[in-house]
C-alpha cells in the first residue's frame, strides 16, 4: 500500500493506535517533538503527528525503515505532503457542504477497532498498550474517523464520472504490453446470503427480557443488583452498570442520544445498538459530560433460531433447481444488497483469493451447480458457479472489463492529481523548515 493510499485508508492508526510503535514517539528528552511542520488553511500539521504517522507505516509495511535514519527522514517527507493532500481535501469536504452521518462514523470507527483489537487479542490488552481506556481511544480516533470518510466522499464525488472511453481503453492496452498480470484460474460466482443475526427470535428474547428489567426498575427494583445479574456487558456488570463519567463521542450516537435525553436519575426504555439492548440510567450529568450506568442484553442466535435460515435457504435453493432463476432468487432474498442488484453476482476470483468457507463448499461443483447451503461468519450461503476461466495471458477480446479498469484507474489517477494541484493553489499552505 503506497503513501497516500495508507492515509486515505485511515488515519486512525497516526497517533500510535498500532501499540507497539507508541513507545517510540518521543525520540530524544531534549527533542521538540510537536514542533509545527506545516499550515493548511486553518490546519496545522505537528512533527509528532508526521511522526506517528511515518512509524505506524513502517510497522506495517517495513520495520527495517525505523533504524535507517535516511529512509526514515524520507517516509516522513512523503507522509507529511500526503497529509497536506489530505487537509486541503477536507478544507474542500467543508466548502461543499459534505457531511457524514454519526451512525456511519459510529460504524467505520467501530468496524476499524474490532480489527486492531483482533490483532491485538483483547479490549484489555488494547488498553493495557495504548494507555488509555476504550473510551478515550473512541473518543481520540472519531474526528479522525470522521475526516477519513469526508475525505473518501469529496474524492468520490470528483471522480464517479470520470470513465475512460473505449479509444482510450484501447490506447491504453496498446501502450502497456507488460503492464497487465496473466489471468489466474479462476471462476465467476453469484450467491444468495441469509444473516443468522437476523434471527427475530433471538432479538425478541433479548428485547423482552430488557424490557422486563425496566419494568422491574420502574417497580423500584435495584439498578445495580439487576445489572450484576443480568448485564452482558463484562467490562461494567462487576462494577454493577457502572460506565462513569464520558463526553460527547465517547459511547455509540444510539447510546448517547437516548442518555443525553434523560434527566438525573430517569432510566430509559430498551434501546437497540449494534451491542444488544441497553436500559440506561443517568445518575448526573455537567456541562457536556455524563455519568451513567447501563444493564446490556444480547440477542443470542442459538442452533434452534438458525435451523429455520438453513432450512429456508434450502427452499430457495429448490425453487432454483426446479427452475426459478438464480438472479431473480438473489434479487428477491439475499441479505448482500450489493449483490443482489447484481443477481447475486459476486464477480471472479482466483482459487488461491477464495474465502476457505466459500473453497470448501465449492469443492467439486462444476460451472452451473449450486452448493448447498454452508455457514460463514455473515450467515448462511448457497454459491453458484457462473462460469470458469484457465490461466491465460490477458487479451483484450476475452478480458475488456478487466482491462477497462485498469485504464479507468490510470486517468481517474491522472484527473485526481490535476484537480488536488489546482485545489492546493486555492489554499493557503506553508511548510515550515
Amino acid at each position: 500500500m503506497n503513501v497516500g493510499a495508507w492515509i486515505v485508508f485511515g488515519l486512525w492508526m497516526a497517533a500510535g493506535l498500532y501499540m507497539p510503535g507508541r513507545q517510540c514517539v518521543a525520540q530524544t528528552s531534549d527533542e521538540t517533538v510537536d514542533r509545527l511542520l506545516a499550515i493548511v488553511g486553518n490546519e496545522v500539521i505537528l512533527e509528532s503527528e508526521v511522526y506517528q504517522n511515518a512509524q505506524t507505516l513502517a510497522l506495517q509495511q517495513d520495520k527495517q525503515v525505523l533504524k535507517d535514519p535516511k529512509k526514515l527522514e524520507k517516509l516522513k517527507e512523503d507522509v507529511l505532503k500526503e497529509m497536506i493532500n489530505q487537509k486541503v481535501l477536507l478544507a474542500k469536504a467543508r466548502e461543499d457542504s459534505i457531511t457524514v452521518e454519526p451512525r456511519e462514523v459510529d460504524r467505520e470507527l467501530e468496524n476499524r477497532l474490532q480489527q486492531i483489537i483482533q490483532n491485538v487479542g483483547s479490549e484489555q490488552k488494547l488498553e493495557e498498550l495504548y494507555g488509555y481506556s476504550i473510551r478515550r481511544i473512541r473518543r481520540d480516533y472519531r474526528t479522525v474517523i470522521e475526516d477519513g470518510l469526508l475525505v473518501e466522499k469529496v474524492k468520490y464525488k470528483f471522480l464517479e464520472d470520470v470513465r475512460a472511453t473505449r479509444t482510450e481503453v484501447e490506447r491504453f492496452y496498446e501502450n502497456h504490453p507488460d503492464f497487465f498480470p496473466p489471468m489466474k484460474d479462476a471462476v465467476e460466482v453469484a450467491h444468495i446470503l441469509l444473516e443468522s443475526s437476523s434471527s427475530t427470535a433471538a432479538d425478541d428474547r433479548a428485547l423482552g427480557l430488557a424490557d422486563s428489567l425496566y419494568q422491574a426498575l420502574k417497580n423500584g427494583a435495584s439498578f445495580d443488583s439487576l445489572a450484576l445479574k443480568y448485564s452482558e456487558d463484562a467490562s461494567t456488570a462487576k462494577n454493577y452498570g457502572h460506565i462513569g463519567w464520558t463526553q460527547k463521542g465517547d459511547l455509540l450516537s444510539d447510546y448517547e442520544d437516548a442518555a443525553y435525553a434523560l434527566q438525573p436519575g430517569e432510566i430509559s426504555r430498551p434501546i437497540r445498538s449494534r451491542y444488544g439492548y441497553h436500559v440506561i440510567k443517568l445518575q448526573d450529568r455537567k456541562d457536556n459530560s455524563i455519568l451513567t450506568s447501563h444493564i446490556l442484553i444480547k440477542p443470542t442466535v442459538t442452533e434452534a433460531d438458525e435451523k429455520p435460515i438453513s432450512d429456508k435457504l434450502s427452499a430457495v435453493r429448490e425453487e432454483i433447481l426446479a427452475g426459478k432463476p438464480f438472479d431473480q432468487a438473489a434479487s428477491e432474498y439475499s441479505a448482500d444488497l450489493e449483490s443482489a442488484k447484481k443477481g447475486g453476482n459476486l464477480g471472479w476470483f482466483s482459487l488461491d483469493e477464495m474465502p476457505a468457507d466459500f473453497k470448501t463448499a465449492m469443492a467439486g461443483l462444476n460451472v452451473g451447480d449450486i452448493s448447498k447451503p454452508f455457514k460463514t461468519q455473515y450467515g448462511y450461503h448457497i454459491v453458484k458457479i457462473l462460469s470458469h476461466r484457465e490461466a491465460r495471458p490477458i487479451s483484450i477480446d476475452q478480458d475488456w472489463e478487466v482491462i477497462s479498469q485498469y485504464a479507468t484507474n490510470a486517468k481517474r489517477e491522472k484527473a485526481y492529481n490535476n484537480w488536488l494541484d489546482q485545489l492546493k493553489s486555492r489554499y493557503y499552505i506553508e511548510i515550515k523548515n
